[in-house]
């Protein structure tokens, strides 16, 4: 198999170099009016920008100069030609750097001086020769233009203006090269332009095809400056245009037909022999011949580049069918957390426990005892509320003892320490039913809680894919243009619409293009919105980048971090998360696992890790952290945390600090401070604690600080930190960490009594 490829590699390799060497001669023939020749040396450049090989396109330049016309100072114009590029692409082969588009006019300009100086030097007028010389850079930056997307792109891509326009004025060239090739009366420029008029009325719709027709007979008209193949030209697309979409048959009859009409009823040439009709006529044939497969498939490839419109109703129609999947798994959801929620049983009530202590009690101990009856009957009020008082006891104290029991009792009966044994073991095995109960009822609120927040996070991503999107083609073409006119190749763009404002744009360009700035500053003018790279993945393309450019929002962020291990420990117990989530949100989360070392770090961890993954499924940040507390509460041992969290809004600024046990946290304005302070528990102390949360709006150049409690237990309060950090000048986060780190170990004497972390995030307006 990997043989055949390979031989199929070298076949396509061999045919593209023959079609360049044909290309190469044919130009070297088109003058314009008879006069300039500006196409010889531009097509030859283009092809060494687009990575030809260039020891093959050497020899196959230098030989076709020659063969033109047999005159030695072509032969020697085109190999200084060719020598001048070599030397300059192999210095930047060495150096690896690509040759850029202004560049290469510059190599072309330096590489034709030896040209121009023998042709002023044989007698050309020295106008003629910088007409010449203009016209074949003009030409060299079209040829570049339409080379890029035949040799990089693919004939299947769709073309930008600017490209459709150079692969017209080549088509031009081509045509004007072709009227100096004639044998006999048989014109190849009549063969070939027939031919396209007859194939493009095939596959592609009708006003592109009269334009393509028009764009051939115009280079006949260059040649000689006599327009005697236009109105043929014209005869021909009106007769083929009638039968389209009916049988290829008709349409290349129609052309033999129309021709017959040209030569012997209008009378448009010169002869009318039977060759003039030729090129037509082998046009019909050889169009009749090729597979009507072969123009199915060049249909569907034009026409894959028109079909948005219906795209974008089958893209409607699957994310509605998807909006109401989602509100139904929404909605299952929730009725699950319903029934988990209608199981928790709650605390058993305390009277009925004591009276079913009392109950056993008695089946228990006295079941047997010879003194029942007389103690019931003669005693049995007393004797019940004796019991009654020391169930009560139990229940306060946990547990009875001799010295609990009233002395009427201990002088009439004979089972009184096992009496206190009995109480005490009931009220034990109760505290294990209860602690049961109450861990059974944790993890059914817990499992409710999660069941809640998927049915939340179900119902928002309804409400996002309910939205019907919309395609714009006319901000498509108006990107791939501009970035085209900047040297960014782009393959492919798609703009998403929603409610009127830029949802979305997803562009494949050149990997070696992905990492320009100006593609989002493209992106912006021609959208009228400020547009970000959200994303950058490998595309399947080899070559190609794919990045998802989405509405920037008005305010961006940057942070600054310094961290500090108590002195005795190896492992610090703080760990921190700065995380982008979607709808321009950032998270910025500080964990304190209580003391430090290993333990400490596992528990920060297991917390930092549950909140970063909650927020980053779409958790509702009252779900979270209940949850959080809730699996922290429920583990072995004493795991508490303190965490100290900023969720903040890039669209409009606001910031919310929600904290549970952790210190207080502080937002440095230009000269002033504000304290964000904090009542709630740690997490995992007890399952039902609430966290502080507090809302504040930021302003451009506002910067966030929260810490853990190592650095604010080396101040002397937290009116002194404030302070500190008040007076810190600098407008770096990173700089405003690094002070005040330095700063907590000085008080310290360069020493961590504790783990030490700080955060800092500076807000600021993108301009």
């Amino acid at each position: 198999m990997e043989q055949v490829i390979v031989k199929e590699n070298k076949l396509y390799s061999i045919c593209k170099y023959i079609l360049f060497f044909g290309v190469f001669y044919l130009l070297q023939k088109a003058q314009i009016n008879s006069l300039i020749n500006p196409f010889s040396f531009g097509i030859y450049f283009a092809l060494i920008w687009c990575n030809q090989n260039i020891l093959i396109l050497s020899p196959l330049y230098i030989a076709s100069s020659y063969l033109n016309n047999f005159v030695l100072y072509d032969l020697y114009s085109a190999i200084f030609t060719c020598l001048i590029m070599m030397f300059i692409y192999g210095i930047h082969l060495k150096l690896k750097k690509p040759i850029r588009p202004m560049f290469m006019l510059l190599y072309a300009l330096i590489s034709q001086s030896f040209s121009v100086f023998l042709k002023i030097y044989s007698g050309t007028l020295w106008w003629l020769v910088f007409v010449e010389l203009l016209f074949g850079l003009l030409y060299m930056f079209c040829c570049m233009k339409v080379f890029e997307s035949f040799l990089t792109l693919g004939i299947t891509k769709k073309f930008t203006l600017i490209q459709t326009i150079c692969l017209g004025v080549l088509l031009a060239s081509l045509s004007c090269g072709l009227m100096s090739i004639n044998i006999y009366e048989f014109e190849f420029a009549k063969l070939f332009i027939s031919f396209a008029v007859l194939f493009t009325s095939i596959v592609i719709p009708p006003f592109q095809s009269a334009v393509v027709s028009l764009i051939l007979a115009s280079g006949t008209v260059l040649y000689e400056n006599n327009p005697y193949l236009l109105a043929p030209v014209v005869v021909w697309w009106l007769c083929v245009s009638c039968f389209r979409g009916r049988h290829k048959l008709f349409s290349c009859l129609s052309l033999v037909i129309s021709e017959f009409l040209c030569v012997y009823y209008f009378n448009f040439y010169y002869s009318n022999s039977l060759i003039v009709l030729l090129p037509c006529l082998i046009s019909a044939v050889f169009c009749a011949l090729i597979p009507k497969s072969y123009y199915k498939k060049m249909i569907e490839n034009y026409n894959a580049s028109f079909v948005n419109r219906s795209l974008e109703t089958i893209i409607n129609r699957n994310r509605n069918n998807i909006h109401s999947r989602l509100i139904k798994l929404s909605q299952v959801f929730g009725e699950m957390d319903k029934v988990f929620r209608s199981m928790i049983k709650g605390k058993e009530n305390e009277n009925d426990l004591k009276a079913l202590l009392i109950t056993e009690l008695k089946s228990k101990l006295c079941v047997d005892c010879p003194e029942k009856n007389r103690c019931y009957k003669t005693y049995g009020d007393e004797t019940n509320k004796i019991l009654q008082n020391l169930s009560n006891v139990a229940f306060e104290k946990g547990k009875i003892t001799l010295l609990d029991i009233p002395s009427v009792l201990t002088g009439r009966c004979f089972k009184v320490n096992q009496l206190a044994y009995t109480i005490n073991d009931l009220i034990e095995q109760y505290r294990s039913y209860a602690s049961m109960l109450g861990n059974l009822d944790a993890s059914k609120v817990l499992i409710s809680e999660q069941l809640y927040g998927v049915s939340g996070v179900l119902k928002d991503l309804a409400k996002d894919v309910g939205k019907n999107v919309v395609f714009d083609n006319g901000l498509e073409k108006e990107i791939v243009d501009e970035l085209l006119y900047n040297d960014i190749l782009c393959s492919d763009v798609i703009v998403y619409h929603d409610n009127q404002s830029v949802v979305s744009c997803v562009l494949e360009v050149r990997k070696e293009d992905s990492l320009k700035s100006k593609i989002s500053n493209i992106v912006s003018k021609i959208c009228r919105t400020r547009m970000m790279v959200e994303t950058d993945e490998t595309s399947a393309h080899a070559g190609w980048q794919i990045l998802n450019l989405k509405t920037a929002p008005k305010y961006d962020v940057v942070f600054g971090t310094s961290a500090h291990t108590k002195s005795s420990s190896t492992k610090s117990g703080d760990c921190y998360s700065l995380i982008r989530m979607e709808d321009g949100k950032i998270l910025m989360a500080l964990c304190d696992g209580m003391g430090s070392g290993e333990k400490a770090e596992r528990t920060s961890n297991t917390a930092i890790s549950l909140v970063e993954n909650f927020y980053k499924a779409g958790f509702n940040s009252d779900i979270i952290l209940s949850s959080v507390n809730k699996f922290l509460s429920l583990g072995s041992g004493d795991v508490f945390s303190c965490l100290d969290m900023v969720v903040m809004d890039l669209k409009n600024g606001s910031a919310d600090f929600i904290k549970l046990g952790a210190t207080n946290g502080f937002i440095k304005h230009n000269d002033t401070i504000s304290v964000i302070e904090c009542s709630a528990l740690p997490l995992g102390i007890i399952s039902t604690a609430s966290p502080t949360i507090k809302t504040t709006l930021l302003k451009s150049g506002d910067m966030v600080v929260i810490c853990t409690d190592g650095v604010t237990d080396s101040f002397a309060s937290d009116s002194e930190m404030a302070d500190f950090v008040n007076n810190i000048k600098t407008k770096n986060p990173q700089e405003v960490a690094d002070i005040l780190m330095d700063k907590a170990l000085e008080n310290n004497h360069q020493t961590a009594l504790d783990d030490m972390t700080i955060l800092v995030a500076k807000i600021f307006e993108r301009v």
